[in-house]
């Protein structure tokens, strides 16, 4: 009697998500790009939050104006909620970039010089925000972008630089100026290059991330094919049988398995050499592939065997693909040197019964093709 196989034990429901989870949520959505925008727009907040306390700080020892410091923090503040409610209510989708890096990028800079122009003695430490904002730009914004916000920021910082030399020389002297000016220039124009060059680097990875996968699926394909015939493989063809019966068990249709072996073989190699043998085979495989149906799969079992794959499917037979088979080979040549061959075969054939064992299925039909041979060979037998 064919053995049972216990039935698949229920998967345990996957566990609720955590508080932390459902905060992240609520917060920065559950779509994988809007997060990522969320994320850098995060990363933008936290350099935000240490320019704000500069120039708390400034106020706090009397070298920035109270207001000024009050009206400058608020402004960042409405730059970070702004740019949070256009990109959490999916405004920020109707853009080119959904990022919105650019307009952050050149807003920040903006920001950022009035913070210069405010923060009186301690301004030099402004220019390093700057440098700051750019880099997270690298990773955001094309090469070319890049550039574009290196140049804004350079001639922004230049008139701020020029209006407070000209407005403010106590604490923002010519020849301090022009230093911070040429710092900023050098900066900006090092960051522009490194960016051409990380978008490079990227290009180059994603590059040989493709070579790689496409290098991978052909091992795949290689390591499930018959060299000799293009058929899937005797380790493939039990992953199909196996994908099958799994299929069969959740309500799929039944199958039956045939194992077909190619008469007389051995005197063909010994006759006319094992090329012609060879030849023989890939003709067998070729016109196996033409006469059978598309549900239909076979590959190569083992030398002169191939084992038969054949979906149940109302209306017909699955048995009459291989009595095709039979028919179309009796008028082909064996193979293109050999004319007058004709390629004859015995094939055996098992049902598939519910909850039966892969290899006691295969077992059957090999059970099967061995009684057709017995009984005069170029026959089909079933059981």
């Amino acid at each position: 009697m064919p053995t049972q196989q216990a039935a698949p034990a229920a998967l345990d429901p996957p566990p609720p998500p955590g508080q932390t989870t459902r905060l992240a949520d609520v917060f920065l959505g559950t779509d994988s790009l809007q997060r990522r925008t969320l994320q850098l727009l995060g990363l933008a907040a936290l350099v935000t939050a240490i320019i704000v306390l500069l120039l708390v700080y400034a106020a706090s020892i009397g070298v920035a104006d109270v207001v000024q410091v009050a009206v400058l923090s608020s402004l960042f503040f409405v730059f970070i909620l702004g740019f949070y409610a256009v990109i959490r209510s999916g405004l920020n989708r109707r853009f080119a970039d959904p990022t919105l890096a650019m307009p952050q990028t050149i807003l920040a800079q903006t920001l950022i010089a009035g913070v210069y122009a405010v923060t009186g003695p301690v301004h030099g430490a402004t220019v390093i925000m700057l440098s700051l904002v750019m880099v997270f730009g690298m990773f955001s914004l094309r090469p070319s972008a890049v550039r574009h916000a290196s140049v804004y920021t350079v001639i922004l910082m230049g008139v701020v630089m020029y209006w407070c030399t000209d407005n403010l020389p106590l604490h923002y002297p010519l020849g301090q100026e022009l230093f911070n000016f040429a710092l900023t220039a050098i900066v900006m124009l090092a960051i522009s290059k490194l960016s051409g060059q990380l978008s490079d680097m990227r290009t180059r990875l994603k590059t040989q991330k493709i070579a790689l996968e496409q290098a991978l699926g052909h091992i795949k394909e290689m390591a499930a094919r018959d060299e000799l015939t293009g058929l899937p493989n005797r380790r493939r063809m039990m992953t199909l049988l196996q994908e099958h019966a799994t299929r069969h068990a959740r309500g799929g249709p039944r199958f039956f398995v045939c194992i077909i072996d190619l008469d007389h073989f051995k005197s063909i190699n010994d006759t006319y050499g094992h090329a012609a043998g060879d030849a023989v085979l890939r003709a067998f495989a070729t016109q196996a592939q033409v006469v059978l149906r598309t549900t239909d799969m076979i590959g190569r079992w083992g030398g002169e065997e191939f084992l038969l794959l054949l979906p149940e499917s109302a209306p017909g037979d699955p048995t009459l693909g291989v009595a095709r088979l039979r028919e179309s080979l009796a008028s082909l040549p064996a193979s293109p040197v050999l004319h007058d061959l004709r390629v004859q075969f015995s094939a055996g054939f098992a049902r598939y019964e519910d909850g039966e064992p892969i290899d006691q299925a295969i077992e059957r039909a090999d059970r099967a093709l061995y009684a057709a041979k017995s009984a005069g060979r170029n026959r089909s037998v079933v059981l």
